[in-house]
């Protein structure tokens, strides 16, 4: 099936789309906490009653697996090498809530051709609007197009960042070049690690007014997690819904009102377009 005729693909389906919700969490910089987030809000929203699918897009790097202590008999790699069906890479962790690896240290998942990308979106598309209300897609730290892409393509693009000046600066450039690429306006902002709420809103107000000065970007402050101790042992036993972060997730969630209409242009439809451009 060629480009063009994928591309087509798509729009049909998406003509019938069940209002499936696709969350997108990016960082600037690695190490502020963007996979134990995905896992949190896809635990909240399991809880929640939600059927919930997350993506890790690190394609090559994945560490979801790692963090719930679950080794997948298959991933993104079988499916890709013919060693498996789509679905049986889905890695059921709950009733309500799965996710898909794509393997670790698999230098060729980081090096797709786009023909095999665009084949792999089709195909998320199909399980994942047939099958969930949520999808959370775990994207690699900095800037690839890539990330772009699903970032600007999701309902809810959130930014995550910690306190730290090269976080603060990073999660800014990803936010303005996003902006500047493919005109999202509406961003999700969560600081990680503060020791307080005021210092989650001074770095919330550094970052807004860099965007209000040089993007058009509306950047919207979703709520702090503070740092925990007791988080970093739970990640190392790998059973890393701790409590507080937990506390903190829902409240971020309840800020962003996730129940709200799709898009009026589908998510699947937006990524492919933009990944054609490239």
């Amino acid at each position: 099936m060629s480009l063009n005729q994928q591309a087509t693909h798509l729009r049909h389906r998406e003509g019938a789309e069940t209002g499936t919700k696709y969350l997108a969490i990016a960082s600037g910089k690695g190490g502020v906490g963007k996979t134990i987030l995905s896992l949190s809000i896809g635990k909240s929203l399991s809880n929640s009653g939600k059927k919930v699918l997350i993506i890790d897009a690190d394609f090559g790097l994945s560490n979801i697996h790692l963090m719930l202590g679950i080794t997948p008999q298959k991933n993104l790699a079988h499916f890709f090498f013919g060693d498996a069906s789509f679905e049986q890479i889905v890695v059921k962790v709950e009733d309500n809530f799965s996710f898909i690896s794509s393997g670790n240290g698999i230098y060729e998942l980081a090096k797709l051709p786009k023909e095999q990308v665009i084949n792999l979106i089709r195909r998320l598309q199909e399980l994942a609007e047939d099958n969930y209300d949520y999808v959370i897609f775990d994207t690699p730290p900095g800037i690839h197009d890539d990330t772009i892409a699903v970032v600007s393509s999701a309902d809810f693009p959130l930014i995550i960042t910690t306190p730290e000046p090269t976080a603060v600066a990073d999660a800014y450039a990803l936010i303005k070049i996003i902006n500047r690429e493919n005109e999202t306006e509406n961003f999700y902002l969560v600081v990680n690690k503060v020791e307080n709420d005021n210092e989650g809103k001074k770095v919330y107000e550094s970052i807004k007014l860099l965007t209000e000065r040089y993007t058009t970007a509306k950047l919207n402050h979703v709520g702090n997690i503070r740092y925990r101790k007791t988080l970093i042992r739970k990640i190392i036993e790998q059973n890393p819904f701790e409590s507080g972060f937990m506390d903190d997730v829902y409240n971020i969630l309840s800020n962003m009102s996730v129940d709200v209409l799709p898009r009026r242009r589908g998510f699947w439809e937006s990524v492919m377009s933009r990944l054609l451009r490239k």
